[in-house]
């Protein structure tokens, strides 16, 4: 399975502080992830993708490449001189034998709206040509690869009302779209009689609400890790370098979702439930909803990976 970041502030931050400077960050995790499901495959080589704003109501810039992350130098390059509010980051491993390509790695854009995924969807195969079915004939042909991620993200956009052309959501309405690409996706899978588990751990923003899930159609196993920490600012201490996040006032002015902790400070991050929604609003207002479906289970035995 693939790892996934992404952050939001108030203000910009440098990208490298975000995606290679902190000791676990997301180019540590594409070599070295420590909370992955299945362990057979630690790497997650096939590619990555960066996407970031650089004002809210205007459309985001996307960077990828079928490299691995961590022999990227334009990748390095890159972090060193962007900043942003606002940044998805996503080091893939393939799935369900699709292509290493670009048109296959995350993140995609569709107008303001931006959407990655860590997981897969069970037996993706036997809903595919259904879910292409469902779609408009816009976002149909708005799609570009191959894999259940982006086929996802076009049932999310199909949910909507005009997706390309709005510059804002309120967060409510993405929320509900969310939820209700899962109940479709679900249902389908069940019509066509799929016991193989699906793992959804999805992300999208519209550049200013940020939406996501941490997700498995089971009421037993643990869904793919995901955390989040929230604070004041995200920042190196002057005197030993190590990243943590800064918490000096009440205030959240800094919201990081992580499929790993950047850091080994474990106060900073909360591990987000199994089978729950978060939401960060515009004012940085985080909401914890529980997907409350037949996978929801108050009982589970919360793990962190």
């Amino acid at each position: 399975m693939c790892r996934f970041l992404l952050y939001k502030s108030n203000s910009p931050i440098l990208l490298a502080d975000l995606l290679t400077r902190p000791a676990h960050s997301i180019i540590m995790q594409s070599f070295n992830c420590k909370l992955r499901l299945d362990m057979r495959r630690p790497m997650n080589g096939d590619g990555f993708g960066i996407g970031w704003f650089d004002e809210p109501r205007t459309q985001g810039c996307i960077f990828t490449s079928t490299l691995p992350a961590w022999s990227n130098l334009n990748l390095q390059r890159l972090a060193e001189k962007i900043k942003s509010a606002l940044v998805f980051a996503h080091v893939r491993a393939t799935t369900g034998d699709t292509a290493t390509s670009e048109s296959n790695c995350h993140p995609w854009q569709f107008g303001n709206l931006m959407w990655m995924h860590n997981g897969n969807i069970g037996g993706f195969d036997r809903i595919k040509r259904q879910l292409q079915n469902a779609l408009s004939e816009e976002i149909y042909l708005s799609i570009q690869g191959t894999t259940d991620s982006e086929h996802a993200f076009a049932l999310f956009l199909n949910m909507l009302n005009q997706p390309r052309t709005r510059v804002e959501f309120t967060y409510q309405e993405l929320r509900q779209a969310m939820l209700d690409t899962i109940v479709q996706i679900n249902e389908w899978l069940d019509e066509a009689g799929v016991d193989e588990t699906s793992l959804m751990n999805f992300a999208v923003t519209d550049g200013q609400t940020v939406v996501c899930t941490r997700y498995i159609t089971s009421c037993d196993l643990d869904a793919a890790s995901l955390f989040y920490s929230s604070g004041s600012e995200f920042k190196s201490e002057a005197d030993s370098g190590q990243y943590r996040m800064v918490k000096a006032n009440k205030r959240e002015d800094v919201v990081v979702v992580a499929s790993e902790p950047l850091t080994y400070e474990r106060s900073d991050w909360l591990a987000i439930p199994t089978n729950t929604l978060l939401v960060i609003t515009p004012k940085l207002n985080v909401h914890l909803y529980p997907i409350r479906d037949k996978y929801w289970n108050p009982h589970r035995r919360q793990l962190a990976g």
